[in-house]
């Protein structure tokens, strides 16, 4: 049960991501969460969006060559400690978090992970009850 990420590389320049970001909402892409490392005059974006074959068409229109990765969208448990559970069920299952961010828009607190095994993550989470998301979480 994953989702996919939209990532691409582009130039760390004032007002870069508006403009990404602006070009996707015009062509009818919600962007549900992001991500953004960079390093130095490179960043590197994630998304994930209501539409994640129309986005790659938009980005590549502009220029850029998105890829896709698998990601887990999982719902944070509603109570104290929740983000701590869900980070031992990966810590028991020796399942390492390459990147990790939230879903913005979303009733339910939901995280993004992309991790180093994402068969065993889902395997993980799903035996302890963590409610994760597919293709629903781009229409939420």
């Amino acid at each position: 049960m994953t989702i996919k990420e939209v990532v691409i590389k582009v130039e760390n320049r004032p007002g870069e991501l508006a403009r990404i970001v602006g070009h996707l909402y015009e062509n009818d892409v919600k962007v549900s969460a992001f991500w953004v490392g960079t390093e130095n005059e490179k960043a590197t974006l994630r998304f994930v969006t209501s539409d994640p074959d129309s986005a790659l068409s938009v980005l590549t229109g502009l220029g850029f060559k998105p890829t896709t990765s698998d990601a887990i969208a999982a719902q944070v448990p509603d109570h104290p400690g929740g983000l701590n559970t869900l980070l031992m069920i990966l810590r028991s299952a020796e399942i390492n978090i390459l990147h990790i961010y939230p879903c913005l828009e979303t009733q339910d607190p939901i995280l993004i992970l992309e991790v180093d095994n994402t068969e065993a993550a889902v395997k993980a989470l799903k035996s302890n009850w963590i409610n994760l998301y597919d293709e629903r979480l781009y229409t939420m």
